[in-house]
């Protein structure tokens, strides 16, 4: 094992190639694709759309050292949940004040353990979301801010903003409403969401599906359901209409039942969309009918 020896301020601690660590509880750690230093992300209306960053891993996530620091970063690879693993880079700082060291013989063996919310507390936290300041964040699916100042350099792409301005790393993209409202379980991937093999696609749609055919898919969707286009978007059923994390300039946006159809056609505009159901409530119902 190479012995990684890693300083913050007055206090060091050793880091060791295959060392595994967990997250503590209310601690969230960005995990980047890249290990430079360089942020880049842009400012719109209603939050931050941030390109550097690949997720947050949230309290529970296994995180175990790949590669040697370098540039004050450490390669790792992180379970998340049983669907959700991710390689990336974090900084060194979060090592010391974000996790505590864990079984390696454990981090091999088994998944994160992650208790759903009930079907009622999801709905709930969905309707929560609604009419909210909660900016759109590429990459993000925590609402607590992480403070990155002094970490990182920040390249704003927004002509109105300041280069090197603190970025605020709060907020969801369209992916991290499922995961955060799943407790993690779900993929933090649209991609990933596309092809989830735990949950029944109920349906295949393109632009060439018919008006009926998609009057027919929305009275049938219920809450927690979702629609899915690979790589692009997801958004998510509730109350006869969607929410979604819809982009940096629009932030959390709820479509109303009536304008339903609509916004479905423009999603499936873009490509074949899936319609999905994961909740284990209302798959068991649709095993016992």
């Amino acid at each position: 094992m190479l012995l990684l020896i890693t300083c913050s301020g007055l206090s060091c601690f050793a880091l060791n190639i295959g060392e595994t660590f967990v997250v503590l509880e209310n601690k969230y750690i960005p995990l980047f694709v890249s290990e430079g230093t360089e942020f880049e992300y842009e400012v719109g209306t209603h939050g931050t759309n941030c390109y550097d960053l690949d997720t947050v891993l949230p309290p529970g996530t296994f995180v175990k050292v790949l590669e040697e620091e370098k540039n004050n970063t450490v390669l790792a690879f992180c379970k998340v949940s049983e669907n959700c693993s991710f390689r990336g880079f974090i900084h060194v700082k979060f090592f010391e004040h974000s996790m505590k060291t864990m079984d390696g013989l454990l981090f091999d063996s088994t998944a994160p353990s992650r208790n759903m919310l009930s079907f009622k507390e999801i709905c709930q936290m969905l309707d929560s979301y609604i009419n909210t300041d909660i900016p759109y964040s590429w990459g993000c699916n925590n609402l607590g801010e992480i403070n990155l100042e002094g970490l990182y350099t920040f390249v704003c792409k927004n002509n109105n903003a300041q280069e090197n301005a603190v970025y605020r790393c709060v907020g969801l993209d369209c992916s991290g409403i499922l995961h955060k409202i799943s407790s993690w379980i779900l993929p933090h991937s649209t991609e990933q969401l596309y092809n989830f093999s735990k949950g029944k696609c109920l349906y295949e749609l393109d632009d060439k599906t018919s008006d009926d055919k998609l009057y027919e898919v929305l009275k049938s969707m219920k809450d927690t359901d979702f629609v899915v286009c690979p790589r692009e978007h997801v958004i998510v059923s509730l109350h006869g209409g969607f929410i979604e994390a819809k982009g940096y300039n629009y932030g959390i946006v709820y479509t109303e039942t009536a304008h339903a159809m609509e916004r479905l056609k423009n999603l499936i505009k873009e490509g074949t969309v899936r319609v999905i159901r994961w909740h284990p409530k209302l798959l068991f119902q649709d095993q016992q009918s």
